[in-house]
């Protein structure tokens, strides 16, 4: 392969570049502006959209059906949810890689009332590619996603991030 290897400070100037470039295309990183979708509710085939929920603070939690730490905090995102939904917060799950029946058994087992969504490629990949189940992206009140959480917190810990932004 023979070519020449690039030395410490000009991997420091690479990586640097390679990171600033990451960081101005990927709008699923916090601070930039959250992707729109229209996904299927998985109860009602009713179709949301991340944009009717404009001017309310969403936190959209990705899940499959056989990750457990995801059913583990689900209900904590439902009592979330009902305690926060008259101060203009919503809960929406978007379930990736999942059979709609499945999603189906899940929700009725769980007895979610926030609306969960049949999830696409497209819209995973909108959101960075999740590839780690939970992701949780909360977005605030202007459409900018204000955190990115990796795998599954308490209730606690999702309160202390929305509660500022209610």
């Amino acid at each position: 392969m023979g070519g020449k290897a690039i030395g410490r400070p000009g991997f420091k100037a690479l990586l640097a570049v390679m990171t600033v470039m990451a960081l101005a295309t990927a709008g699923w990183a916090a601070g930039g502006k959250a992707a729109d979708f229209t996904l299927p509710g998985v109860l009602d085939g009713k179709e949301y959209s991340l944009s009717q929920f404009k001017g309310q603070v969403v936190l959209l939690n990705f899940f499959t059906f056989f990750c457990g730490p995801c059913r583990d905090e689900m209900p904590d995102l439902n009592k979330i949810y009902h305690e926060n939904k008259s101060r203009g917060f919503v809960t929406l799950g978007i379930g990736l890689s999942s059979d709609p029946t499945q999603l189906r058994f899940l929700v009725k087992q769980l007895n979610l009332d926030y609306p969960v969504l049949i999830g696409t490629d497209k819209v995973s990949k909108d959101y960075g590619g999740v590839e780690v189940v939970p992701t949780t992206f909360i977005i605030d009140r202007q459409g900018n996603i204000a955190h990115r959480i990796l795998g599954a917190k308490s209730k606690a810990e999702f309160e202390k991030l929305i509660k500022p932004l209610l």
